[in-house]
């Protein structure tokens, strides 16, 4: 299994000379499977970068949606493909509180764009889907359960080529009662010895006093988690747009002294890697 990262920012595109390694574009993954199948995970603006994994093919393509929040479909009117006649685009909305299944599409309505989503050509498909039982989407087996974020939202385990993936991106491990859906232990259970651990880290300690309640989690609370949970290999995602690449340098090196008992990294913007 190949992932791929395109966009690994959180909230909002931080472009600059300050994000210029790590990356500037919002949420956007693409893994793939041994035999070449795909899965987007999230349209952040990332997904523009990533029309060149599909172009020149005819192959039909599936978005997986962690939630409706623009930072995570902001890249669909962007995304070449749906430009293209005869393209099959399947998108899977998020589970949200409440439900706007059609969030992806209606951002291309009325005032917001200058196309509207009813003009592509090509033909693109909203498959609401509950994956908590478990579901096969072609080389992929996807579960899932809610995220801890406000209006809700979906963290998926994906095995794949007998490798485990989960993406928990905008998930805050010590939430509020408005939006604590599952407890640490749950966590704990839903990310157990996986191969890979996709897991938001936007904020450090410091910053919790202002943003408890933000929906995202800190760093020592994701590392926290990949040890209880004996994950392989953690990726710290959903980067804070005031994080810069120094900080984020600063950042591995600490964590590093501290010899934690798994790989990791910090997502990097155009990085590939084989699980």
């Amino acid at each position: 299994m190949k992932i791929t990262f395109y966009g690994v920012r959180g909230s909002i595109p931080t472009p600059g000379k300050e994000t210029s390694r790590y990356g500037g574009n919002t949420p956007c993954t693409i893994i793939e499977s041994d035999s070449g199948q795909k899965l987007i995970l999230d349209a952040g603006t990332g997904l523009r970068l990533a029309s060149e994994e599909f172009r020149g093919k005819n192959d039909p393509i599936h978005i997986l949606l962690s939630h409706h929040h623009w930072d995570h479909i902001q890249g669909f009117p962007f995304f070449d493909p749906i430009f293209e006649p005869n393209r099959n685009i399947t998108i899977y909305p998020g589970r949200t509180i409440d439900a706007h299944d059609t969030a992806i599409l209606d951002q291309m309505s009325k005032s917001y764009f200058p196309i509207k989503f009813h003009q592509l050509p090509s033909t693109v498909t909203i498959k609401k889907m509950n994956f908590d039982q478990g579901v096969e989407l072609g080389d992929f087996y996807l579960q899932s359960i809610m995220m801890n974020h406000p209006d809700g939202g979906t963290a998926f385990r994906i095995v794949c080529d007998n490798k485990v993936l989960v993406y928990a991106t905008d998930n805050e491990l010590r939430a509020p009662a408005s939006h604590h859906h599952h407890s640490l232990e749950e966590w704990i259970q839903f990310c157990q010895d996986a191969d890979m651990l996709i897991h938001d880290a936007q904020y450090i300690d410091a910053e919790m006093n202002q943003k408890m309640g933000w929906g995202h989690s800190t760093i020592s609370d994701t590392l926290n988690l990949a040890e209880l949970a004996k994950i392989k290999l953690l990726c710290l995602f959903s980067h804070d747009p005031s994080r810069t690449d120094e900080q984020l340098d600063d950042l591995t090196a600490k964590i590093l002294a501290d010899k934690p008992p798994f790989s990791f990294f910090f997502a990097k913007e155009g990085r590939s890697l084989q699980v």
